[in-house]
């Protein structure tokens, strides 16, 4: 049995913004690095036995603040990446549902038929961040493994572990420095925990 801890970045100006991220190399916000900090103390995670992150800034810069306080050194993998949105990156989410409203439209309402102009489907980032994880899980079998990740492409990883069609993705809750465990017997996924940010914000 192995543990997975999956951790969405913390807050960027962008997120708070509304604009897309994707790609786009954007670093922690003040609030994301002590979001990250606070993270840092939570009791689960003091059982790690490695971290993996996205090759991302705002990715890095989290698990960074994680490894320092665990003594652990951050493995990158470009497979673990938020979603490619193309020619989306940088905007504003309101100006793209009043420019394209057919288009952007199906960001949400049918993320399955949704593709960014020049970007990737929520399909092939779900294929290509599932490649990572199961080589995660090949290297660490019997161990805890913090993951830090994305928004969109937790919600894939999540779905993937709950067999949830991607129309259902959104459904999923993923807030900035939300922390999901997942357990992994012989390969077969439990989803222990969703979208817990007790640890920034208590109820």
């Amino acid at each position: 049995m192995m543990r997975i801890f999956l951790i969405r970045h913390g807050e960027t100006e962008w997120n708070k913004q509304n604009r897309l991220q994707g790609n786009s190399d954007i670093h922690l916000s003040p609030e994301g690095f002590h979001q990250a900090m606070i993270l840092a103390e939570h009791a689960p995670l003091q059982n790690a036995d490695a971290i993996y992150s996205s090759d991302l800034a705002r990715a890095v810069s989290t698990a960074n603040i994680l490894a320092e306080r665990l003594n652990l050194t951050v493995n990158t993998m470009p497979l673990l990446r938020e979603t490619n949105f193309g020619d989306w990156e940088g905007r504003f989410i309101s100006e793209l549902m009043e420019e394209s409203p057919k288009a952007f439209g199906k960001f949400f309402t049918a993320p399955e038929r949704c593709h960014p102009p020049n970007g990737e489907t929520f399909l092939e980032c779900q294929a290509r961040v599932m490649i990572g994880i199961r080589e995660i899980i090949a290297n660490h079998e019997n161990q805890n493994v913090i993951v830090v990740c994305h928004g969109a492409a937790n919600r894939l990883i999540l779905g993937a572990a709950l067999d949830m069609p991607i129309h259902k993705m959104w459904a999923i809750g993923q807030f900035n420095m939300a922390l999901n465990i997942l357990r992994v017997d012989d390969g077969e996924f439990t989803v222990e925990l969703v979208n817990s940010t007790y640890h920034v914000h208590p109820y």
